[in-house]
């Protein structure tokens, strides 16, 4: 951010911040006005009660113009004793916005002008009241750029920053045309899953005599499938309306308008906006306590909007996908901007829950470590790398612990700085999730492939299938005098057979996303799993690749305590334990029951498609839509958890026969290996040179075994056990 003819004064206090009073103006006026005041944080009357009462008038004097604002942009200098002086804190309202191009830049404020970007310059006009002054908080300005150290001790009070506004403003510029379609799509997608919610209340009800899922499990000959030739102008949503005569399993089937309904016009600008996809964002929009989206020239309370966004997530028969789609594509609305959507919206899907989370969620909600928090931020993006770390400090319970260890010193590159935070996991017994999260990469074989690529995770890692999250490492030490990570660990079995296929990114289309990309590697992967195991009964076959493609959540394991006797008398605090373990397990049981469901009537609908895709009627005139009406709700749910677990990995067979959701990198020969205290499998791959008196390994001077680190893993829980059992540990140097 240029900042010529603009010089800051030291902020006074720790716990001080700057704000910008931005002087009225009339909307023809292009010029803008302010100046800043001292704000400290440590005074708000409304979060300490006991600082001094607040207000002691907010005008200004010696102005030069109509409005009493100085025209000149002022900077913060000592006050005369002409001019009033202000409490403390200075109540103020934060925004939350894109900067934009760094190149677009505007000069505004005369003779002692400066430059910003011209989205921020849009963004202050439209704000600007017109007959009174307003005061703002704004990143780019209120913090001087330039000073790395002033940087690093703002950014540790950004949480507070958004806490303690009156009102976060959230910019998503849109025309008036879009702010009127909004207005009038948000409350029909709102009745929609309203009516929906009460159709599948009514419907567990009606149905609690007849089993969970109205059919044994084992059950292999119902499956029902109809086909359903889609007309090709006809949007998805009416096809499956059709699909599933009447059924009403979804949201479409409420009142929701059809996709090429130019309601959706505004959604899909929305979440195509860079606003969804910056790192810093996240933060500002969770923590806001009182929150509004800023469309230009209008506003709107936000919960509403991101209510509607959660009901299209998880009731819309298409998972959002086809309303974030361009239902007649020009060339102002390509394949690129399809992807801007996407990727917009499943960030908005991590914003949105975390903030409802904490504004709703009361005091049990437990908010993430920050490594954990770390696993999430592929799809986000920063001009800085570091701020993928950084952003997310105000977000996790142990940020406030890695302020010290903020620097955007030139010097601290982004290497440096991300293997001082993977050594400070560590140190804090947090090896196995660094672990998780990082991998080798060929582009970049100077990297310790134990630190991850934090600004550019290529996958996320579900929480659910790390079942050791927060187990301790018994044996890690970083070394010192380099950055190799030593560790021991047992190598249990080699990758034998592999995919070649890798799931690294869906098809995006026109119409959406195409899922056939998807199917082919499903399909290849199951059948190199069948072709490489020795004849076995087919129900084993079947339950090791469920839980490698669904990787279901695990129940939660009672205390030693629990699991003896009960006590004569328990307790109110012990009963509420008890009672609360046995829900969560139930709530387990039953969604692991889904997939289940979900993976079998999954297989069916794929030996029905090939059927068709066989017999010729799947030809490019008709698309046929092969569609479940048995289990759809399980079907969908089986075919969401699949998607995102084969997302950049690989199925895989290992010599032992044990079926592997492998990293995307795994080879054949690669080993895998369990670390000392922890149950999670590990893939390794030798490193450097080797010879053979080493079996194909590299052992250094001190008795250790040099490998580079592929990924993490996964298979049935079980097979960790039988094969980890009586093995001798041995020295692992990481590199």
């Amino acid at each position: 951010m240029t900042s010529s003819g603009l010089t800051y004064r030291s902020l006074p206090n720790p716990t001080s911040i700057r704000i910008l009073v931005l002087a009225p103006g009339k909307p023809d006026e292009s010029d803008l006005s302010f100046k800043f005041l001292f704000s400290d944080l440590d005074f708000d009357h409304k979060a300490f009660p006991d600082s001094t009462p607040i207000l002691i008038g907010n005008e200004f004097v010696n102005g030069e113009d109509d409005s009493g604002f100085p025209i000149n942009i002022g900077v913060d200098s000592d006050p005369t004793p002409q001019e009033p002086r202000y409490h403390p804190f200075q109540p103020y309202e934060a925004l939350s916005y894109v900067w934009g191009d760094l190149e677009d830049q505007i000069s505004v404020g005369g003779e002692n002008a400066i430059t910003i970007t011209k989205n921020l310059y849009l963004l202050l006009r439209s704000l600007r009241l017109p007959h009174r002054d307003r005061n703002l908080w704004v990143d780019a300005l209120c913090i001087n750029q330039s000073d790395h150290e002033e940087k690093k001790f703002q950014l540790a009070l950004m949480k507070r920053v958004y806490q303690q506004a009156e009102k976060v403003i959230a910019y998503l510029p849109l025309s008036n045309q879009g702010q009127k379609s909004l207005n009038l799509l948000v409350p029909q997608i709102l009745r929609a899953g309203s009516l929906y919610k009460e159709h599948q209340t009514l419907k567990q009800s009606a149905g609690s005599d007849q089993g969970r899922h109205g059919r044994p499990l084992d059950s292999k000959s119902h499956f029902e499938t109809r086909t359903v030739v889609r007309d090709a102008n006809e949007p998805m949503s009416a096809t499956m309306e059709r699909a599933f005569n009447g059924s009403q399993p979804f949201l479409e089937s409420f009142g929701l308008p059809r996709e090429d309904s130019p309601l959706w016009d505004a959604w899909r600008r929305i979440f195509a906006l860079p606003y969804f996809r910056r790192m810093w964002i996240w933060q500002e929009l969770s923590l806001a306590n009182n929150l509004h989206f800023w469309f230009g020239n209008g506003e709107a309370v936000a919960e509403p909007l991101m209510i509607a966004h959660h009901f299209l997530d998880e009731y819309s028969a298409t998972m959002n996908m086809s309303y974030n789609a361009a239902w007649c594509a020009s060339d102002e609305d390509n394949r690129d901007a399809l992807k801007d959507r996407l990727v917009g919206s499943g960030n908005a899907t991590q914003m949105f829950r975390d903030r409802m989370l904490r504004k709703y969620g009361g005091d049990g909600v437990s908010q993430p470590r920050l490594i954990e928090k770390l696993a999430s931020v592929g799809t986000f993006e920063a001009t800085d790398p570091r701020d993928k770390i950084y952003a997310l400090l105000g977000l996790t319970s142990d940020g406030a612990s890695f302020t010290q260890h903020i620097s955007y010193a030139p010097w601290d590159s982004k290497e440096q700085t991300f293997t001082r935070f993977a050594k400070l996991f560590i140190e804090r017994n947090e090896g196995v999730e660094v672990l998780l999260q990082a991998g080798f990469r060929d582009e970049d074989p100077e990297w310790a492939s134990w630190v991850p690529h934090w600004d550019n995770l290529e996958r996320p890692v579900p929480r659910d299938a790390a079942r050791g999250l927060g187990k301790t490492l018994t044996s890690i030490q970083v070394d010192e005098k380099s950055t190799a990570l030593n560790l021991s660990g047992t190598i249990i079995d080699d990758i034998n057979v592999v995919n070649n296929k890798v799931l690294e990114t869906l098809q995006v289309t026109e119409d959406g996303v195409n899922i056939q990309r998807f199917i082919q590697v499903f399909v290849r992967g199951v059948s190199m799993v069948f072709n490489s195991l020795t004849p076995r009964d087919p129900e084993e076959v079947f339950e090791q690749l469920f839980h490698v493609l669904a990787q279901p959540k695990t129940k939660h394991k009672r205390s030693q305590k629990q699991d003896q006797e009960p006590e004569t008398f328990m307790g109110p605090s012990q009963l509420e334990a008890l009672s609360s373990d046995d829900k969560a397990n139930e709530a387990v049981e039953r969604e692991t029951e889904a997939l289940r469901t979900g993976f079998r009537e999954y297989l069916s609908w794929l030996r029905t498609l090939k059927s068709q895709i066989n017999a010729g009627s799947n030809s490019e005139e008709d698309i046929v839509q092969v569609t479940n009406t048995q289990s759809p709700a399980e079907f969908q749910k089986f075919h969401q958890a699949a998607v995102k677990n084969l997302h950049h990995r690989r199925l895989g067979v290992t010599k032992g026969e044990f079926i592997i959701m492998s990293p995307k990198r795994a080879e054949i020969g690669d080993k895998v290996v369990l670390f000392e205290g922890c149950d999670i499998p590990f893939v390794l791959r030798p490193a450097g040179d080797v010879s053979e008196e080493t079996n194909g390994e590299r052992e250094t001077q001190d008795g250790k075994i040099t490998y580079r680190l592929i990924g993490p893993a996964f298979w049935h829980f079980p097979a960790c056990e039988a094969l980890s059992s009586g093995k001798v540990y041995q020295n692992i140097r990481l590199v």
